[in-house]
């Protein structure tokens, strides 16, 4: 009897070291080594000559802000099964391949500052998704500040989540979040672990928004390099979407909340951008909390160039996202 209770107790330690051995060895850094190509660098030129990084305070002061969504390019009408549901009043669109799609769902949540709506670069990337993965992805039109804030975009992705997981096991659904849709995704999880829901498969975050109170002294060294975004309208963005709760409370700003009990999460950045010190500080938190994160920081690069088409290095972080979803 003392030899069978010594032996399960061999094993079950075993089955612990051999886990806990398996989360570490799912985390994982990537340092891309290509030079920066030429037409990035002309990108970010090109924004410095323009102001970009003004754009966000000038138009939430002058209340110029567009929260149409860009229409649906006619490449993705033409080549895909384009469905709408209406969930809490807010369009979603459900786009699919018309034969041998894959029974897994990718969630893609845009970004905007919380502030702008669906746009053509969003589209266009959401194309390039379909055509590597033959997923079907799903894309809300969530609400956005000021007439909405950071509670009611929550109740709307909860009522999201519960029609997308009577159609999909949760373990089939990826979520993508760029920018704002990054802090989104990252909060939205956290927010299901304390509901006791169900998890989906993965995050994948792209130059996420992890703390709206751009608090963080590194960030002042970045804005000397990117030339896209500004602190001081993102500090504006960032109280209109937290409305009445605090800018610190994990739903508005995930990076106070503890990284433990989420699903795989996996991290695209640019050094150029200011939400790096960030993603830095969340890699950092991940390895304190020994929590899987895969991060991927692509040097001298601006702010979601992700999203952009025939762009070298966007090509190469596509390629990884794809065989991130197709795992």
């Amino acid at each position: 009897m003392r030899k069978a209770i010594l032996y399960t107790w061999l094993m079950l330690g075993s089955f612990f070291i051999e886990s806990t051995n398996a989360q570490q060895e799912k985390s994982s850094v990537y340092i891309h080594k290509e030079s920066p190509s030429f037409k990035s660098q002309l990108f970010q030129k090109i924004s410095s000559i323009f102001g970009a990084k003004k754009l966000i305070e000038k138009n939430i002061l002058k209340n110029k802000i567009n929260q149409k969504p860009a229409p649906i390019p006619k490449s993705i009408q033409n080549n895909y099964t384009v469905e709408e549901l209406i969930v809490e009043s807010r369009k979603v669109w459900i786009l699919s391949p018309k034969k041998k799609h894959s029974k897994k769902a990718v969630l893609y949540l845009h970004g905007g500052a919380y502030y702008w709506g669906i746009s053509k670069y969003n589209w266009s990337f959401a194309e390039e998704l379909l055509k590597q993965t033959n997923t079907t992805l799903i894309i809300p039109d969530y609400p956005l500040a000021p007439n909405s804030t950071c509670e009611n975009v929550y109740e709307f992705m909860e009522a999201l989540y519960n029609e997308l997981t009577l159609k999909y096991s949760s373990s089939s659904i990826s979520i993508i979040g760029e920018s704002a849709g990054g802090g989104l995704s990252l909060g939205f999880s956290m927010f299901l672990r304390d509901k006791n829901k169900p998890q989906p498969k993965q995050l994948i975050l792209l130059a996420p928004w992890l703390d709206v109170t751009m608090s963080n002294p590194d960030i002042l060294t970045i804005d000397k390099k990117d030339k896209i975004l500004g602190i001081e309208g993102l500090k504006l963005a960032g109280k209109g979407y937290a409305g009445n709760l605090k800018s610190t409370n994990y739903m508005v700003s995930p990076i106070n909340g503890s990284l433990k009990e989420l699903p795989q999460i996996s991290l695209f950045i640019g050094t150029h951008d200011l939400f790096l010190a960030d993603s830095r500080k969340l890699k950092e938190q991940a390895n304190m909390e020994k929590v899987s994160l895969k991060y991927f920081e692509y040097p001298k690069m601006f702010h979601v160039w992700i999203l952009l088409k025939n762009l070298k290095e966007a090509t190469h972080a596509q390629q990884q996202i794809t065989t991130l979803l197709l795992k």
